[in-house]
C-alpha cells in the first residue's frame, strides 16, 4: 500500500459523486453484466449440484460443507472479474471475449483463492459457533470469539482484492497474498464502503425473498437472481470501490501488469514531509518490504527514499 492522503476532488473537478457514478456505470453496462452472469451458468449448475448432493448426504443443510460450492463458483468468477474490470475502467470489450480470456488465464489461481477462502470460512464458522456456545457457560469464550470474528473480517477484506489483483497484475502468489493482506487493513475506508454496499444489496435480496414467503417460489426467485444478477453485481460492487486505489498503488512498472491493462490511472503522491520520511526510514530500517505501515497509512519505501535523496 502506498503512503498518500486521499483528497476528495470530485466536486471541485465537476465530476459526479461516487454514488451517482456507481449507478450510472452499473445500469449503463447492465447488459454486459447480465451476459457475464449467463456465462457463469455451468459453474452455477455444478455448485447447485454439489449443494444438492451435500443436502442429501447430510439430510439437511450443512453450511460449513455446502459452502465449498464457493470454490466452484470462484473459478468461473475469474471471467466475471475481468468483465467487471473492463467495465469499471471504461475499456470497451466484448463480455464473451473478456470472460473467456479471464477464465483461460486465471482459472487455476482463482481455484486456489476459492480453496483458501473456503478453508478460512469453514474454520471461522465452526469456531464462532463453538465459542458462542461456550459464552453461555463462561465469559472467557468471548475473547476467542471476538478474535476469530476480527480475523474472519480481515480475510473477507483481503478477498475483495484476490480475484481483481489476479486478473490485473502478473505477480507471484506470495506477493499477491501479501498485498491482499496489506490492503485488508491499509484500505479500510474502501473495504468498509464495499462491505456496506454488499450488505445493502444482500438486504434488498433478503427483503424480496422474505416478502414472497413461499419456499418453492423463494428457491425459484433465488435461482433466477443467481443466474441473472447476483455474481456480476457482487463483483461489480467490489471492483468499483476497490480497483482504482488498488491499481494506483500497485501499478509500479508495466512488467508487473497484464499486457492488455494499458489504461492510465490517476497518480497519487504521498503527503509527507522530510521529518516524517526520516522517521519512517528509521522505523523500517530492519525490513526490506516495499510497503511500510506508518501512522495509520501504508507508505511506499521508494517514495520515502526519493524524498530523502532530493533534500
Amino acid at each position: 500500500m502506498a503512503g498518500y492522503q486521499k483528497v476528495n476532488t470530485e466536486a471541485a473537478a465537476g465530476k459526479p459523486m461516487r454514488s451517482v457514478r456507481f449507478f450510472n456505470t452499473y445500469f449503463s453496462n447492465f447488459p454486459q453484466l447480465l451476459l457475464a452472469n449467463l456465462l457463469l451458468l455451468p459453474f452455477d449448475l455444478l455448485a447447485a449440484g454439489f449443494c444438492a448432493l451435500m443436502y442429501k448426504q447430510f439430510g439437511g443443510v450443512n453450511i460449513a460443507v455446502s459452502a465449498a460450492a464457493l470454490i466452484i463458483l470462484n473459478v468461473g468468477m475469474s471471467g466475471v472479474s475481468l468483465v467487471c474490470r473492463y467495465i469499471c475502467t471504461g475499456k470497451e470489450q466484448s463480455s464473451v471475449k473478456a470472460f473467456i480470456k479471464g477464465f483461460k488465464e486465471n482459472a487455476l489461481r482463482c481455484l486456489l483463492h476459492g480453496v483458501i477462502f473456503y478453508i478460512v470460512f469453514a474454520v471461522s464458522y465452526l469456531s464462532v459457533n463453538l465459542y458462542y456456545s461456550g459464552t453461555k457457560s463462561s465469559a472467557v469464550f468471548w475473547l476467542p470469539l471476538i478474535m476469530t470474528a476480527i480475523v474472519a473480517l480481515g480475510v473477507l477484506f483481503a478477498s475483495y482484492y484476490m480475484n481483481m489483483m489476479t486478473v490485473t497484475m502478473d505477480i507471484p502468489l506470495r506477493d499477491l497474498y501479501r498485498n491482499c493482506v496489506l490492503f485488508s487493513f491499509g484500505e479500510l475506508k474502501n473495504n468498509i464502503l464495499t462491505t456496506f454496499a454488499l450488505v445493502i444489496f444482500g438486504s434488498v435480496i433478503f427483503t424480496i425473498l422474505y416478502i414472497i414467503n413461499n419456499p418453492i417460489v423463494v428457491l425459484l426467485v433465488l435461482a433466477l437472481l443467481q443466474l441473472f444478477i447476483i455474481p456480476s453485481t457482487v463483483q461489480f460492487i467490489i471492483t468499483f470501490y476497490t480497483y482504482d486505489d488498488m491499481i494506483a498503488i500497485l501499478d509500479e512498472t508495466k512488467r508487473t501488469k497484464k499486457d492488455d491493462d494499458t489504461e492510465k490511472k490517476p497518480e497519487k503522491a504521498p503527503v509527507i514531509d522530510k521529518s516524517e520520511a526520516e522517521d519512517i526510514s528509521k522505523a523500517a530500517s530492519d525490513s526490506k518490504d516495499e510497503y511500510i505501515f506508518y501512522n495509520g497509512r501504508m507508505i511506499k519505501r521508494s517514495e520515502v527514499e526519493k524524498l530523502l535523496d532530493n533534500d
